[in-house]
């Protein structure tokens, strides 16, 4: 069988429906005579397999979820593509089921990649039952792994759906009733909970863990340890207002509670126990592990998802980031897949180069020509600034900031700087050129190693990492009233990243270094949500909600995603969080 975690552990198990994700949420095993003998250390990696793997075999084949291609069907990937592809940073221009009406912020409840994404949440949350069904007593620190995991699915749940069903174990459901009232027919499906409940269940559930978790970081690498229960506790509480808002005007995040002292709390203790690797650059190469002599990027992450080429195969976890910006003719980014299906939206290019929001958007939508418009006065100042890296493509010196990893791309040897606008939604017959995210490689910092394979990557995917932190705790403090305290946190990363220091800041600044340090890392959706710039029109970008020029608002409703229609009429304690859909 495929081994799929560096933990040495195996995956295993099972086929989930995917006409009723939800049905009773009991997992079955492939064979049931034998699931008394599943070995616990087997499950824990199938477990920990399932935050970047997406099935038995890898990459494609044989998936977890009946319906969905094991390919495309990670948590890493449909989390990313239902965060990013509605908001500011990235486009994909492939057909891909779904993937369209995700772009346009115009999906129904019978999506198809909102229904992927919501069956793969279930799915692993019913492997954390079954574990914690029969094993909660085999290793004290394996158990509360399992429960993180467990919470941050619930987290995923709580963040894109609002209200989702609930089930953990009998032990625990017994005492949670006693505790609370929950609609519906429990004893036949599960029960729906609230999003305030949800909230307050994944908090307290973090809070049991938190000290049971190992506090040794770099033994236990690849494994839950107390800073992730911290890192993930400052990122519900930065998200609290969302999360409690009033049921009735859900999109109103005014009417929720904010917990911005516990945010900060909880982030400083992050930020106390961790460092930031010492480049940027290093967080996203092959060996941003915590073996190598030069790369320093495992002081910095915090939860990885292990990836390494010659034993871990899957279209959705690293391979997914490297080859959907790789282009042919590219200088070598270790990897030889090349997808040339993503590229970056206007909007992120001007958070590094502000003279990008004069572009001019073409209206010759077939005509690849009129594609492209030029702004002499940008390429100009990034004609004159030498590159540091010795790659005319890579725009940090000009940018004055490390974190610039972006890269014009018509041919690549064209030294015209051709910018780029994509003036169509739909552009996959024609769309050859734009502007790369070139932060994702497969090259390693230190010499002595090279790339396992150059198919598959080595690169580890940092779901958690320090920087969080700092940008939770000023955050935080800025809505505080504490813009002191904000800006020493803000200037710390940005003089990781040789910028210039910040000496004022608002809420724009707060969404642009959010955006300057994560874009293209699968969070933007839920940072705009919160700062309340994703629906309505208070914030526009290219091709917002399906409109070319951003003039068009993302419907309220739509800072959640509905459930699936499947498990609407399969669980009758089930219904919208939303009545539009």
């Amino acid at each position: 069988m495929k081994k799929y975690i560096k933990i040495g552990v195996f995956a295993v198990l099972t086929v989930f429906g995917m006409t009723a994700c939800i049905g009773d949420l009991d997992v079955e095993s492939i064979d049931p005579n034998n699931v008394s003998a599943i070995n616990p250390d087997q499950l824990l990696g199938k477990i920990y397999a399932t935050l970047g793997t997406t099935g038995q075999q890898g990459p494609a084949g044989n998936g977890d979820i009946e319906g969905l291609d094991e390919g495309t069907s990670s948590l890493y990937r449909m989390t990313y593509e239902l965060n990013e592809f509605p908001s500011d940073q990235v486009y994909w221009i492939w057909p891909d089921v779904g993937v369209d009406d995700v772009r346009k912020a115009s999906w129904t409840a019978d999506n198809a990649l909102v229904r992927g994404a919501y069956c793969r949440y279930i799915f692993d949350i019913t492997l954390c039952n079954t574990y914690l069904d029969s094993y909660a007593d085999y290793d004290a620190t394996k158990t509360a792994e399992v429960r993180f995991i467990r919470a941050l699915n619930y987290w995923y749940l709580l963040d894109m759906f609002g209200s989702c069903p609930f089930n953990i174990t009998e032990a625990e459901m017994d005492a949670y009733k006693k505790a609370n009232e929950l609609m519906g027919d429990y004893d036949n499906y599960p029960k729906q909970i609230t999003r305030k409940n949800l909230y307050e269940w994944v908090v307290n559930e973090l809070l049991a863990i938190e000290n049971q978790l190992t506090v040794d970081r770099n033994a236990f690498y690849y494994r839950v340890d107390k800073v992730a229960a911290q890192m993930l506790l400052a990122r519900l509480y930065l998200n609290a207002q969302v999360y409690t808002a009033d049921p009735a005007q859900f999109y109103a995040v005014s009417t929720g509670t904010p917990e911005w002292a516990k945010a900060a709390e909880y982030a400083e203790k992050v930020i106390n126990a961790t460092q930031l690797a010492s480049q940027y650059k290093y967080l996203f190469m092959g060996d941003n592990d915590n073996r190598s002599k030069v790369n320093d990027a495992y002081k910095e992450i915090i939860l990885p998802v292990a990836q390494e080429g010659s034993h871990i195969q899957s279209y959705g976890a690293s391979l997914f980031l490297l080859a959907s910006f790789n282009t042919d003719g590219l200088p070598s980014w270790g990897i030889t897949q090349s997808w040339k299906c993503m590229r970056t939206r206007k909007q992120l290019v001007s958070l590094f180069f502000p003279l990008a929001k004069n572009w001019n958007i073409s209206t010759a939508l077939e005509n690849p020509t009129g594609w492209f418009t030029t702004n002499e006065a940008l390429m100009a100042e990034i004609k004159a600034c030498p590159n540091p890296l010795g790659d005319a493509t890579v725009l940090t010196a000009a940018a004055k900031d490390d974190r610039a990893l972006l890269c014009n791309y018509r041919e690549y040897n064209d030294s015209s700087l051709i910018i780029c606008n994509l003036n169509r939604e739909n552009a996959t017959d024609k769309f050859f050129a734009g502007w790369l995210c070139t932060k994702f490689t497969n090259n390693m910092a230190d010499p002595d190693r090279v790339p396992t394979r150059t198919d598959q990557p080595d690169m580890d995917l940092p779901l958690m990492r320090a920087a969080e932190a700092y940008l939770t705790y000023a955050e935080a403090q800025f809505r505080l009233g504490q813009n002191g305290l904000a800006l020493d946190k803000l200037n710390t990363l940005r003089a990781r990243a040789n910028a210039t220091a910040l000496t004022t800041v608002d809420e724009n600044t707060i969404r642009d270094e959010w955006g300057r340090e994560f874009f293209a890392e699968g969070r933007r959706r839920t940072d705009l949500v919160r700062l309340d710039m994703f629906a309505g029109k208070k914030y526009g970008w290219e091709w917002k909600a399906g409109n070319q020029f951003g003039q068009k608002a993302i419907e309220e409703h739509r800072v959640v995603f509905p459930l699936p229609l499947s498990d609407i009429t399969a669980n009758p304690n089930l219904r919208q969080y939303t009545d539009k859909y």
